[in-house]
Formats: C-alpha cells, sequence, structure tokens
C-alpha cells in the first residue's frame, strides 16, 4: 500500500538544511511506500522508505531509499521519517518532512 505524499528533505549530504534553503527546495511529489528489507550490509532486517513516481505505469525513485526509517511523529497529515540514505556509496543521515496529499 502507498499513500500520495509530498516530501521536503531537511538534509544534503548529512549537513542540515536552514529553513530559508529548505523552503526554496520544490518538494518532492510521490507516491510513499515504507516496508521491511533484509540487508546484508546491516546484518539485520531493516525498515525502508521509498518515494516514487509511478509514471507511465514504471515505479521510479525520486529520492534516494531512506534506510533504517524511523516514524519520529506522525499528526493529522504531517510526517516526520528519519533514517540513512545511502549517496554515491556512502551513507548519511537524512530526515524527511512529509505531508500527506
Amino acid at each position: 500500500m502507498t499513500m500520495r505524499v509530498e516530501i521536503r528533505p531537511l538534509n544534503l549530504r548529512g549537513k542540515p538544511l536552514k529553513k530559508a534553503e529548505r523552503n526554496a527546495l520544490a518538494p518532492v511529489r510521490g507516491n510513499l511506500k515504507v516496508f521491511e528489507n533484509k540487508l546484508h550490509a546491516f546484518g539485520r532486517a531493516v525498515r525502508c522508505a521509498r518515494v516514487l513516481s509511478t509514471s507511465d505505469g514504471l515505479e521510479a525513485d525520486l529520492l534516494p531509499e531512506l534506510l533504517d526509517a524511523e516514524l519520529l511523529w506522525l499528526d493529522d497529515k504531517a510526517i516526520r521519517l528519519r533514517g540513512v540514505e545511502q549517496v554515491d556509496g556512502t551513507l548519511f543521515g537524512q530526515t524527511w518532512d512529509i505531508k500527506v496529499l
């Protein structure tokens, strides 16, 4: 099951973006999918989150996958997830502010 969302990442390559920098970037809109996956690099099953575009019936990642995703809070139509993303072979801390559409 997926849900239609708008996401604003709070970090860029592990460094926090200032509020003005976050607001200057266009939000990413797509379908949020959260699932458990066994990752050999972690040596265990981890919760993963992906935001996908489903144009032309094909799924394509709009942001790097959030690994070891943890729910920080959930409100009426807002969610915050934290985890790590892999960019160019390096893991970086990442947090997503998510608005349910």
